[in-house]
């Protein structure tokens, strides 16, 4: 059976994901095992009678499992120890010398050991050994094994039904076929019944790794449970809050340790972050006071664990909603103004409550940015945000002789891109951005019109020339607006033709697309003169590069720089058809600004009885002063404070192990500044000079400036989790399988090699590569062949000659 699980190739699959990915979840579904601890039958909770692992029914094996994590190089540890002669571990010379355990203590304690693997994760290593009556029960064993190999044992493996993950039979560096049928009755006999009454602690307690939380000492635990009945919280029992934080459900088999790891974390917050007290209270949950029974449940180590979680500025949703259950709902009431506070909890609500929350985060915006409040004129807060972020990217637009500097390659001076896309079901109130569109894009409009009459009119004049007339050129004119029905070839030629000259420099304007119907779009890019504008789409983002050689005489043949600002609204399935799990890699979705419009839930649109022209008015003139904008934008305390926050949620990806949140967070940070800028600019307007006909200068940001761009990227964040999160899951899933499934098969080879010591005989090749004796010696010809190895010379093993080679130190090559 042992053998079946470490050779089984989907176990082995799992553990080559898990450390290519450091996905936990793959770990977990590996089969585990139980060396130290048998059990006896029991019944279950739900009435079905078997060997149940519980603490309570332990029948000791007499092994001992030493767990050693954080292990750069486990088998560099090893072989600094020991060798292997003739099937036994040998210690080393040099270890030995520097020593100060007798030599006959190391070698009692070598004897003692019966398997050696790396762990799962590739940075550990599980010892099984044979416990020592003089040593004491397990945990004591732990202890002086690990000191004598010099080395940290982790306090989790104390328990004696703590499992162990199986490993891959290549990742076995030792092992005693006495393993499968040794057994201590005198050691069971002797520590049974103290496992069995929850008890795992040494009998002669001693520093180990993992420890360093202040416990309730057991003497006092009594007292302690006493001391917590009569504490409270702002006037409330702590039993109280935390019945209305589990809200009358019952914590479930299997969901145990999870949930009280979690309670942990959020008693935190209102213990004053005590980790005696925390455990002490945990201790009185009945669910935890059943897995402590049952299992001795590590509950000193669950509150350790709680106490590395960050904490934050602000409690959890869940345990602010227990604290108003439970009657302390003055302790944590959120004023409406407090949006910073707000900003903290959002993560916890829906997509609705947070379309609320932001929406109040722009209303409190409106005194220093008052163009936001003519913005989302008509609108309800839930609907601020969509209208938020229409306006910025037409008013980017305006800006587009505007440009900046990132903190990514800041030699590079960056333009202002968009790519909006609005999701809400049919007639839930998208004309706000038809308006918004009518009255921004005015500047552009009419800058166009000239352009339209000139082409119109050469069009006109074509028609009426004959065949053998001559032809007039084609005029170039600039035409910045183009519908969603435009060909490829006019689109890109007008893109080509709208340059200026801007302080002495050409620069290629801005093209807009503004589209009601995100359908529509699409329909049209199956086939026609549209198609492919996906590429263009894509590209436009980051202003990259493109080109054209189509053969037909209206495309010309050029390279150009993509700038295009589009913003469509449609349909969440439209939205699921631009964006899906076949085309999720091609790196739109973080490109994209989707902001969600709710539903009206039956609700009316505001009766409105009269024309606010004021609002529209200071819309259009804002519209023509950005038009008239130009130069390097004064931002560098705005990328600043973006890159660090950028960096702190990278830090949170990290710790979470998510890559898709790594994808999902790179990009934010430019829609944070594109969309902000035109506002921050507007709020500065004063500092700016007229050079010309434009406007343009430096002028000195601020912390409100940064309250409006946090608050934008962390809608872009939240709003990317929201659309994209599970594709993002799936996509590195799918690559993570993928991987797994063409793994290097060479790495067997490799692993094999690295267990050989660095002297060797014929036998060792046949015990590390698991071959017969002549195919070893096949092997060890092609690894002198091939440099690693060469020959030292014969010596005699147990009365018989054999070949001595050793290692050359040269790397086998995967």
């Amino acid at each position: 059976m042992f053998y079946e699980l470490v050779r089984d190739k989907e176990s082995n699959a799992l553990i080559d994901g898990y450390r290519q990915s450091g996905d936990a979840e793959l770990k977990r579904k590996l089969p585990a095992l139980i060396f130290q601890a048998m059990f006896d039958e029991t019944t279950s909770k739900s009435g079905k009678k078997g060997a149940w692992r519980k603490q309570s029914a332990t029948r000791l094996t007499g092994l001992v499992v030493l767990d050693i994590d954080h292990v750069e190089n486990p088998i560099e540890l090893i072989n600094g120890k020991w060798r292997m002669e003739n099937g036994k571990l040998v210690a080393r010379d040099e270890w030995v010398a520097n020593h100060h355990y007798p030599l006959s203590t190391i070698h009692s304690a070598l004897e003692r050991i019966l398997l050696v693997y790396v762990t799962p994760s590739g940075k550990g290593l599980k010892i099984v050994f044979k416990a020592n009556m003089e040593w004491g029960n397990l945990a004591d064993n732990q202890i002086e094994m690990a000191k004598l190999l010099g080395v940290e044992a982790d306090e989790s493996g104390k328990d004696a039904s703590r499992m162990a993950f199986v490993c891959k039979e290549e990742d076995i560096l030792f092992i005693n076929q006495e393993l499968f049928t040794y057994e201590n009755k005198e050691f069971a006999e002797k520590y049974n019944d103290q496992y069995r009454n929850g008890n795992s602690n040494p009998t002669h307690p001693a520093p180990v790794a993992h420890q360093e939380v202040r416990q309730v000492p057991a003497e006092n635990r009594s007292l302690a449970a006493e001391q917590v009945a009569e504490l409270k919280y702002h006037g409330v029992p702590y039993s109280a809050i935390i019945d209305a934080w589990l809200d009358g459900k019952k914590v479930e088999q299997g969901d145990r340790h999870r949930t009280s790891l979690c309670l942990a974390d959020h008693l935190r917050y209102i213990t004053d972050n005590d980790a005696t007290l925390i455990e002490a209270i945990l201790r009185q949950v009945p669910f935890v006071a059943e897995i402590v029974q049952e299992r001795n449940e590590d509950v000193a180590g669950t509150v350790k664990s709680a106490m590395d979680y960050k904490l934050y500025k602000n409690m959890p949703k869940r345990l602010m909603d227990a604290l108003a259950k439970a009657g302390v709902a003055d302790a944590v009431s959120l004023s409406a103004g407090n949006n910073s506070q707000l900003s903290n909890v959002q993560s916890q609500f829906s997509i609705e409550e947070k379309l609320w929350l932001w929406g109040k985060e722009i209303e409190a915006l409106f005194e220093h940015f008052p163009l936001l409040k003519d913005v989302t004129k008509g609108l309800k807060p839930n609907q601020f945000t969509a209208a938020l972020f229409v306006a910025g990217s037409l008013l980017m637009t305006l800006m587009t002789r505007c440009t900046y500097r990132f903190y990514h390659r800041p030699e590079e001076l960056r333009r202002l891109n968009s790519s909006v896309i609005i999701e809400g079901d049919p007639a839930c109130g998208k004309s706000f951005a038809t308006r918004l569109f009518k009255l921004l894009s005015k500047p552009i409009v009419e800058a166009d019109k000239e352009g339209k009459k000139a082409i119109n009119a050469y069009r006109e004049l074509m028609k009426t020339k004959g065949a053998n007339k001559e032809k007039p050129n084609k005029p170039k004119v600039v035409v910045r607006i183009h519908p969603a029905r435009t060909s490829n070839a006019q689109f890109i030629q007008d893109m080509v033709n709208s340059v200026e000259v801007v302080d002495g420099e050409e620069m290629q304007l801005h093209m807009l697309t503004f589209d009601t119907e995100l359908d529509n779009t699409l329909n049209i890019q199956k086939g026609g003169s549209w198609i492919d504008k996906i590429s263009l789409e894509l590209k436009a983002f980051h202003n990259e590069e493109d080109g054209q050689a189509y053969s037909n005489v209206d495309s010309v043949m050029q390279d150009f720089i993509v700038t295009w600002n589009y913003i469509y609204t449609g349909t969440p399935l439209a939205l699921k058809k631009k964006v899906n799990e076949r085309n999720f890699g091609s790196g739109l979705a973080t490109r994209l600004t989707c902001i969600p419009l709710p539903s009206t839930n039956f609700e009316m649109l505001t009766r409105e009885t009269t024309v606010d022209y004021e609002s529209d008015e200071r819309l259009k003139e804002w519209a023509y002063k950005l038009d008239k904008t130009k130069g390097e934008l004064s931002l560098q305390k705005i990328i600043d404070a973006l890159f660090e926050w950028t960096e702190r949620r990278m830090a949170d990806a990290a710790y979470n192990e998510s890559k898709a949140d790594e994808m999902l967070l790179k990009r934010c940070a430019y829609h944070g500044v594109n969309f902000a800028a035109p506002f921050i600019m507007m709020r500065h307007w004063d500092a700016l000079k007229k050079d010309g006909d434009f406007w343009c200068g430096e002028f000195e940001t601020d912390e409100t400036d940064w309250r409006l761009v946090e608050l934008i990227v962390n809608i872009q964040y939240a709003c990317q989790k929201h659309y994209f999160g599970a594709l993002a899951e799936k996509y590195f899933d799918d690559k993570l399988r993928d991987a797994a499934v063409n793994r290097q098969r060479q790495q067997k080879t490799v692993d094999a090699f690295n267990r050989l010591s660095e002297e060797f005989t014929i036998d060792d090749v046949m015990r590390c590569f698991a071959l017969s004796g002549s195919a070893a010696r096949t092997r060890v010809v092609r690894l002198v062949k091939d440099g690693l190895a060469q020959k030292v010379g014969d010596v005699i093993i147990n009365g018989h000659q054999q070949t001595l080679y050793n290692k050359t130190g040269a790397t086998m090559v995967s």
